[in-house]
């Protein structure tokens, strides 16, 4: 058995007893063989029961043991372990003050993302939140959302600066981000906002855990066009990557993170290596 985690000392990762749960529900689902209809009939929704087992949302403890009736599971502990789980996964993250700021569908990748080993993520409209300067972040911020005021404005930009600490922390995640280089190029607010967006990331390719790849205007693939997001949570073997998904709106957690991963390997072969970033900013700021 797998050792149960617990958020005592670790308040960033609320998904992790979300994913650990959905992981241990969907293996005692297919090992039972029982269909999706059927466990989705026992606690009255199919999509709630899809929610569950993908991780994206908070599952009731009296859900959690219908199921584990229902797929025969009658050791103590092993109930025990998904009752924790389920009581584990609907605790509230440090951003809690910022709850009315954050759309619903964003809080599974947030999670997700405070607590990750490994952040994988391609975007072509704008530079990755995790890697925005400051001045940059506000600009694209307050494009986002026009009605917003200032305090409303400022509140969202310090929550994007609070997530940025995960890539300082003492044991920070792996960041490998993928750049279009139309993003790059693109003017953002005054030149000096886009200057100092540059000259940032040239600071952070210095960061031995942080990778930008760069694809370069030459290339004539045809390229996703929305953002495209994989982080790996955890080392345990039960948990799978999250794949997010964000298109205007609204996001998209899909299961098949296998096709992502491969488009994401695609991507990092047709961008430039990564030794070849820093020369291209630099090139890009003298074009300033």
């Amino acid at each position: 058995m797998h050792t149960l985690w617990l958020p005592t000392e670790d308040p960033d990762a609320l998904t992790r007893p979300r994913l650990l749960l959905a992981a241990k529900l969907r293996d005692l689902r297919e090992r039972n063989g029982v269909t999706s209809e059927t466990a989705g009939a026992a606690i009255g929704s199919l999509p709630l029961l899809e929610a569950m087992e993908r991780g994206v949302t908070a599952s009731d403890p009296h859900h959690v043991m219908a199921l584990a009736s229902l797929y025969d599971l009658t050791d103590h502990a092993a109930r025990l372990q998904l009752l924790q789980l389920a009581l584990s996964s609907r605790q509230e993250g440090w951003w809690q003050p910022y709850r009315p700021f954050i759309r619903s569908w964003f809080l599974p990748y947030l999670g997700a993302e405070q607590a990750a080993e490994i952040i994988r993520c391609y975007t072509v409209g704008a530079v990755p939140d995790l890697l925005q300067h400051p001045a940059y972040a506000a600009h694209v911020i307050r494009g986002a959302n026009p009605g917003a005021d200032a305090d409303e404005l400022a509140k969202r930009l310090e929550l994007r600066m609070r997530r940025q600490r995960v890539l300082h922390e003492r044991n920070p995640p792996r960041l490998w981000a993928i750049i279009d280089e139309t993003a790059l190029r693109r003017r953002v607010g005054t030149p000096e906002t886009t200057y100092r967006q540059l000259d940032h990331l040239l600071d952070l390719c210095e960061l031995p855990h942080v990778t930008i790849q760069i694809i370069p205007l030459t290339v004539g693939h045809d390229l996703p066009r929305s953002p495209i997001t994989l982080v790996r949570v955890l080392h345990d073997q039960d948990v799978r990557q999250v794949v997010f998904l964000q298109q205007f709106n609204a996001a998209y957690y899909p299961d098949d993170h296998k096709r992502h991963l491969y488009a994401m390997d695609l991507l990092a072969v047709i961008a430039e290596p990564p030794a070849h970033t820093p020369g291209l900013l630099r090139e890009m700021i003298s074009a300033l």
